[in-house]
């Protein structure tokens, strides 16, 4: 038996597009399907994926992201125009003494740091001062856009990184991790009420609990107690939102397993555009292949039982 040996098998937003047409029998296998119909079919297909993704559906999108916190902070924006948040940073920390309005601190690696990077130091006034790398660093030294504001002692912590975490849709775990020892403790994820009901949001020390607020641009993370220690920060389990389809040669954002279920499901929805009746088949389909991925797409997680 000769099998190809290949398992990287992917489709274009357009393909999708060509598929549910094809199911509904508005294009032919050699037909050319006009840049207008191309634009309507993706305005429905994008506006399932989002619709798709309040279901919980993406369990791939699920992001390890780290959250820094501003000494006595219990308030963090999360998002494109948030505070600082991130799926990939750098840390490393001071390796000579920094003064009070320094363009340039020396640390113990430059490793993964780049022009252009939000950089956090952790100063000797228990602030974390924020401002980006200006340059290239080079040997051990980076230049700052901004001067620091205070002193920063040997050993003080110091974060990089170059892109800001999109708005999660959810949280699904969250831990604090403790930077001196490069330890972890399991922090609870509470509701509305339950945070409301906290008398002292205001109060200091290890954080414990986080509300996860949703907005529309940024969600608010309310931590609880408020940060005492810039040098932990916060870990947790967020689940991003699925890519756009923007371009008609644009990948799609999904597992293999999807492709079908969203071609069936567009299929379905964009019928009456094209004044098709959708046949008891093709609903059939559509949902049994949506469900029976849908399935699939769930955490595997450990079952306790108990006897009373």
């Amino acid at each position: 038996m000769t099998t190809s040996g290949s398992v990287n098998y992917n489709v274009t937003r357009n393909d999708i597009i060509d598929e549910a047409l094809e199911q509904i029998g508005r294009k032919a296998a050699e037909q050319t399907i006009p840049a207008p119909i191309y634009s309507s079919c993706s305005r429905t297909l994008n506006m399932i994926t989002k619709a798709w993704a309040a279901e919980g559906i993406g369990l791939w999108k699920n992001t390890e992201i780290a959250v820094f916190q501003a000494y006595e902070g219990y308030s963090i924006n999360i998002g494109p125009t948030g505070n600082h948040a991130t799926a990939s940073y750098v840390k490393t920390e001071i390796a000579t003494a920094a003064t009070s309005g320094a363009a340039t601190i020396e640390v113990d690696s430059i490793s993964g740091i780049s022009d252009g990077d939000y950089i956090g130091i952790e100063l000797d006034d228990k602030s974390l001062q924020w401002t980006t790398v200006n340059g290239d660093p080079a040997g051990t030294t980076i230049t700052l856009t901004a001067v620091t504001t205070d002193t920063a002692a040997v050993d003080n912590h110091v974060y990089t990184y170059t892109t800001k975490a999109n708005r999660p849709f959810s949280i699904s775990e969250a831990r604090i991790h403790y930077g001196n020892g490069d330890t972890e403790s399991t922090i609870d994820i509470i509701g509305r009420n339950e945070y409301m009901d906290i008398s002292n949001k205001t109060s200091t020390g290890p954080a414990n609990s986080v509300y996860f607020d949703a907005k529309l641009t940024n969600v608010v993370l309310k931590v609880w107690p408020a940060c005492n220690d810039v040098k932990n920060w916060l870990m947790m389990t967020a689940q991003m939102p699925i890519e756009d389809f923007d371009a008609g040669t644009d990948d799609a954002d999904f597992g293999q397993e999807w492709f079908l279920p969203l071609s069936l499901n567009l299929a379905i929805l964009i019928a009456p555009k094209f004044g098709v009746s959708v046949s008891r088949e093709l609903m059939a389909n559509a949902i049994y292949y949506k469900n029976a991925v849908f399935g699939f797409d769930e955490e595997t997680t450990s079952v306790s039982f108990g006897v009373r």
